[in-house]
């Protein structure tokens, strides 16, 4: 079946939510990353602090990657670059690798609630985004 090479309305929508998601991420990233112990004190109990602030600075890394990825992707979608798909990718073993990490030092059991959430939804909307990149690809509407 041969698609149009315009894409429907549907497509900016999804690509637009995709885009906020990401850049609710990237002020995430930017919160723990630039922020000081006293500001996540906050949030979280001192057990949580000290938990967190031993995670290594390559773990930071992967989780900016993950998010400046998922961002630079969705603007390549909005502008129909085929680059998309890879930069798609990439957040998503980006995201993996911060998932793996996560459960290699248990940190499930330090989580609250919200927390536990995003440690489900992060991976599901990275799949996602993926395979929507691929998708809107194989579909011809990506230069």
């Amino acid at each position: 079946m041969a698609y149009s090479t315009k894409p429907k309305m549907w497509f900016w929508i999804v690509t637009i939510l995709f885009l906020v998601w990401n850049l609710m991420g990237v002020g995430a990233w930017t919160a723990e990353a630039m922020g000081s112990t006293e500001t996540l004190m906050e949030n979280y109990t001192a057990e949580q602090v000290a938990f967190y602030a031993s995670f290594p600075i390559w773990y930071t890394w992967a989780y900016g990657i993950a998010v400046f990825a998922g961002v630079f992707c969705c603007v390549g979608l909005l502008f129909k670059r085929k680059q998309a798909v890879m930069l798609a990718l990439i957040s998503l073993l980006a995201v993996i690798i911060c998932r793996i990490y996560d459960l290699s030092v248990d940190a499930w059991n330090m989580m609250e609630t919200a927390d536990r959430t995003f440690f489900i939804v992060v991976p599901v909307l990275s799949v996602a985004l993926w395979l929507f990149a691929r998708s809107i690809k194989s579909k011809g509407w990506l230069k």
